[in-house]
Parts: C-alpha cells; structure tokens; sequence
C-alpha cells in the first residue's frame, strides 16, 4: 500500500485453528512521530462479536462515514481510537462470519487507500480462515466524507436517515439540524448522528444486527421480564425484557431472518434536556420501523407510548 512501503517494524501471527489473523505496521511520519497499522481478522462467532462490540463503542467525538456500494461495512473515526474501518464480508457456510478490522493513527489523505487494503486483505484472509465467501468487491468510488454532516432539509428521501427529520426538536442547533449519515441497507451497524451544543453532544440513532446486539444490549440478569418473572441471561431478550423509554433514551428490537436486532436513540448530555422523553420515542420508533421495512424484519417491538 502506497506510504506503508518501508516500515520500521511489523508482526504478524497467523492461528489458523481459532480462524484469527493479526498483523500490525510501525513507520515514521511526519517530525518523526511513530504511526502504526493493524489489521485484525477474526472468524470464531465469540471473536467476531466482541470486535464489532469494539468497533461501535461510542464516543461523542466519533464520526461515522458509510462505505461505498458493495463494500460490507463501515468508517468510524474519534479522537480515543483512530480511524477504523470495520468489515463484515460473507462466508460460503450461512452459520460462519468473518470480520476484518483495519485501524491506523493516521488517515487523512488515505482513505480510500486504506479502505482498498482492507478489502484486499478480506479477499485474502477469506481463503485462509476457510471463510471461502464470494470476493468483495474494490470499491469503484469514493468514501463520502461529510464533517459537518448534512443539513437536514438537504438529506436524501431514500436515506435512511431522513424517517427521524419529522420528529427532530422544533429548536434546532445554530444553523438549523445536520445529519451524520452511516446507516447503509445491508450490514451488522447503522447510525444517523444529530450533533447538538458545542461541547460535542448529539443526539445518537443507532441499528444493530445479529448475535453480538443482543450481547451488547444485554440487560441485567435480575431485570423482570413482561410477566413479572425474574429470567436468566441465557434466555432470548424478548423474553425477559420490553423496549422502554427513559429520560436519556429510547429502544426498539425486532427480528431479521431469525437473527436479533437492536434500535436506540439516545443522547449523552449533562444539563437541560434538549430532547423531550416522547421526542426519543418518536425517533426510534421512525427509525425501527423504517429500518425493519427496509430489510425484510418482522415488525419491530416499540416502547410504550408515555401515559
């Protein structure tokens, strides 16, 4: 990959027993600071869900960007962790996953290149984890980078984003609503971002898809499940939890081919409210509801309405 020809140090450690590759980059950049690249494929079920669990954890500095068409994943970059790029390529046998973890400490200037050693490197590790998936594609355009999102009046109507505009606070930020787009048709993670306030606040709408949602928004063991009844975590989630609304966030869930599937619009804010309780309800319920239309789901369970 072009800037990462001549490098100071590198690892690499195959295991092909735990379906798991790793391999890390050290060069000199500018004014002799030291940058790094890791790329990291995982294909054991647990490997695979506690790496998107990482991938997605949110930080109110990240921004998310959506891959171009036919790639199957996304861009996530914050000041804790760098600039990712996670990807989630399909495998031949329908009950094996495979995800392709790509971080470095330096990426302006370089993402589409990064982003095409990623899918090369997926193509690759396919074959030798015995993912043996259909290749995927290099992508032919662009990443689109929007930093300052985009003006809500400006989003696309087929974004998957545009079903939360109707129900944004009528007292909008300075210079009206804009949006972070990351929320693509196919894949395990979709979010629509609404930054708010000047200290970084926003308001986070987020979809999450499979096995590693339903760990990820596991809820305590000694919750009471709809009928009053303590249940165990080894049981579905649907059964000892309903989705909610509280005074910082609001769930949906729903089903997807079988597999788990998670909705919240939430913020993260110290001080007044900015989003009333019923305005996050309203939210999630848009998003789940458009979210599971667009991907064939079951009709999604939807926090009660406030009484």
């Amino acid at each position: 990959m072009s800037g990462w020809d001549e490098v100071r140090g590198q690892q690499l450690a195959h295991s092909p027993e735990l379906y798991r590759l790793t391999c890390t980059l050290l060069r000199e950049g500018a004014g002799g600071q030291e940058e790094w690249l890791s790329l990291s494929v995982s294909g054991r079920p647990e490997d695979v869900d506690a790496g998107l669990l990482t991938a997605v954890s949110w930080d109110p500095s990240s921004r998310w960007a959506a891959l171009p068409h036919g790639v199957p994943g996304l861009l996530f970059e914050g000041k804790p962790t760098g600039f990712r790029i996670v990807l989630l390529p399909p495998c031949a046998a329908p009950d094996r996953r495979m995800l392709v973890t790509l971080e470095t400490s330096r990426s302006r200037g370089e993402d589409d290149q990064l982003l095409r050693a990623a899918v090369a490197a997926a193509n690759s590790a396919s074959v030798m984890t015995g993912c043996d998936g259909a290749p995927v594609p290099l992508p032919e355009q662009p990443i689109r980078r929007h930093p300052e999102g985009t003006p809500a009046a400006l989003l696309a109507p087929q974004s998957a984003c545009a079903a939360i505009i109707p129900h944004l606070p009528q007292d909008a930020p300075d210079g009206g609503w804009r949006i972070h787009e990351a929320a693509p048709d196919s894949g395990p993670f979709g979010v629509c971002a609404a930054p708010f306030g000047i200290s970084g606040d926003a308001l986070v709408v987020s979809a999450s898809y499979g096995s590693w949602a339903e760990t990820r928004n596991a809820i305590r063991p000694w919750m009471a499940a709809p009928d009053g009844e303590s249940r165990g975590q080894a049981a579905p989630l649907s059964e000892y939890w309903l989705p909610s609304t509280e005074r910082t966030v609001a769930s949906a869930f729903t089903y997807c081919d079988g597999e788990f599937a998670y909705f919240q619009a939430g913020v993260a804010r110290l001080g007044p409210d900015v989003f009333t309780q019923e305005e996050l309800r309203a939210i999630v319920v848009a998003f789940a509801t458009d979210q599971a239309a667009r991907r064939g789901c079951e009709p999604p369970v939807l926090p009660p309405a406030q009484g």
